[in-house]
């Protein structure tokens, strides 16, 4: 009983694949059939039916029977044969042959592509016929009308093209020729070839066109603009030598021959009526003759400044070379009372050294001058150079006197802080004294004395001959340091002595009643006639805080107040 339904199972299953297939192919076959259909329904005939307008010889009437051939061919021959080929396919298809049906069904649709290409390009091609007659009158007139317009030009401006109305005669003469062959291929229904003739000849016509408007100038510019350019050159050039200017480095004979050796060649070009490159070398030829002319202005330039400049640049040598003189005897001076060092002794010898160097440059340029065989453009940038290394020369100078006024000025600003810190020191007595402090620490004694022999080095060391004002800026650096720490501590023990005094006054009210805060405020006494007077200052308000809390801000407030009525 398995068996059979396996086999009932089996039939249904190969009925329903081929059924599958088939159905498929059947679609195939029908959308191939609805493409020949399409193929064969294209409007040829109206394409063909242009073509018969035209005048059937040559060319056309070839195409014609050519394009006619190829549709009979798709129409007795490919066609028919797709249609046997989609029978086929069905055929194929119901004997269950499906491989067999597909191969077919793709080998019809390369048919089809194929001839459906072939349609279009003999749509193509009779359309670019059509169209190439259309187009061919309509620009044969505008070809005609150009021709008869540059013939006309010739022959009414004939002395404005020269030697080149010859090759431009020709030029047009070819045209004139290319006209009659598209006259002669259109009547032939060569209508293609007269395409190709037409195009060259407007194309032909509008270079000549080109040439005839840029010629007339060119020559001009060739035969009398720049030479005239060029020989008013030679002529600025010849005259200034007269003058007596050095132009040796100016080959200006080499330049000017190769210019007019330019000019012969775009001569020749013109005469074959060529224009390629020609622009290019006119502007080439103009650049140069104004660089030429540039190069003569600058001499003339370099000759005005060097003959106005000179004379000033010497003044300003001469006058660095007395400022020199007198630093050097202001230097001398300064040393018999001041050291100065290996490198500002160095120093001014290479600034006596370059001014000297700068004289015999500056000499040399005079006799350049005199002798007049070095171009005035070169002495005008040596002069610049010159001028330069005077200017920076001059700066140089000018920073190593200001460093020997310097140094007396030091000296001076020095003996002023040396009698600062004298007053400094008195002050500093005096504010002891008045504040009726009982006695010193050691620690200010010591500094004190610190002080006091700093002062003694500084004072030394001011007195020396030569003076070196680097080891008193040292003495002296340090002693304001020694001073000014000792100021800032006297002031700090003058504040606690008196902090200390009213603090004891103030806990003396409650002597009796605290027995420990007596004994606490007994040693803070003790202390103080020790002159310890910090730990003085820390024990008697340590006690009293204990008996008060906040007692020692209300005892600073008090003495800020009796302060500000003092003051």
């Amino acid at each position: 009983m398995e068996v059979v339904i396996g086999l009932i199972l089996l039939l249904f299953l190969t009925f329903g694949t081929g059924y599958y297939f088939r159905r498929n192919i059947y679609r195939e076959v029908d959308r191939l059939e609805r493409w020949k259909i399409d193929i064969m329904n294209k409007s040829i005939m109206d394409e063909f039916s242009k073509v018969k307008e035209l005048k059937m010889t040559g060319q056309t009437e070839e195409f014609f029977e050519k394009w006619r051939k190829e549709w009979d061919d798709i129409i007795t021959s490919q066609l028919p044969e797709v249609e046997e080929l989609l029978f086929d396919a069905e055929e194929f298809a119901d004997k269950y042959r499906f491989k067999k049906s597909k191969n077919t069904l793709l080998h019809i649709e390369s048919i089809l592509k194929e001839t459906e290409s072939q349609i279009d390009r003999i749509i193509k091609e009779i359309n670019d016929l059509v169209t190439s007659e259309e187009k061919n009158s309509e620009e044969s007139e505008e070809v005609k009308k150009l021709f008869k317009s540059l013939k006309k030009v010739l022959i009414t401006q004939s002395h404005t093209f020269g030697a080149a109305q010859q090759k431009l005669e020709s030029i047009l003469y070819e045209c004139s020729e290319g006209l009659k062959r598209f006259e002669l291929e259109t009547e032939a229904g060569n209508h293609l070839l007269a395409r190709d003739i037409i195009i060259e000849q407007k194309e032909a016509l509008a270079e000549l066109k080109e040439k005839m408007e840029f010629i007339p100038k060119y020559l001009t510019d060739c035969q009398s603009i720049l030479p005239q350019q060029i020989q008013e050159l030679r002529n600025g050039y010849e005259e200034m030598l007269e003058q007596g200017y050095v132009l040796s480095h100016i080959d200006m004979e080499k330049e000017i021959s190769s210019m007019n050796q330019s000019l012969d060649n775009l001569k020749s070009q013109l005469i074959d009526g060529e224009l390629d490159g020609v622009h290019q070398g006119l502007e080439e030829i103009n650049e140069m003759v104004e660089a030429l002319y540039d190069l003569l202005e600058k001499e003339v330039y370099a000759s005005h400044f060097v003959k106005s400049e000179i004379g000033s640049y010497g003044e300003k040598l001469n006058q660095l070379m007395d400022e020199k003189n007198e630093t050097h005897e202001e230097t001398a001076v300064v040393k018999q009372s001041y050291t100065l060092s290996d490198a500002e002794i160095e120093n001014m010898r290479k600034i006596e050294k370059k001014i000297q160097q700068l004289q015999k440059q500056y000499d040399q340029m005079c006799i350049q001058l005199e002798e007049s065989h070095v171009a005035h453009s070169v002495i005008k940038d040596e002069l610049e150079e010159f001028n330069r290394q005077l200017e920076e020369t001059r700066k140089q100078h000018e920073e190593f006197r200001q460093m020997l006024y310097t140094l007396r000025k030091d000296e001076l600003e020095a003996r002023d802080k040396i009698v600062e810190l004298k007053r400094a020191m008195m002050d500093i007595r005096r504010s002891i004294q008045k504040s009726n402090v009982p006695g010193l620490p050691i620690r200010i004694l010591d500094k004190m004395e610190v002080a006091q022999q700093s002062l003694v080095n500084v004072n030394h060391k001011i007195s020396d001959v030569p003076l070196n004002m680097s080891a008193v800026h040292e003495q002296l650096n340090d002693a304001v340091s020694v001073i000014e720490s000792l100021k800032s501590e006297t002031e700090e023990m003058i504040e606690q002595v008196y902090l200390v005094e009213k603090v004891i006054q103030y806990g003396n009210r409650y002597r009796r009643q605290y027995q420990t805060l007596a004994q606490q405020l007994q040693e803070a006494e003790e202390l103080f006639r020790n002159y310890e007077y910090g730990r003085s200052l820390e024990q008697a308000a340590s006690a009293i805080e204990k008996v008060e809390p906040g007692a020692i801000e209300r005892i600073q407030a008090i003495i800020e107040e009796e302060m500000k009525l003092k003051s």
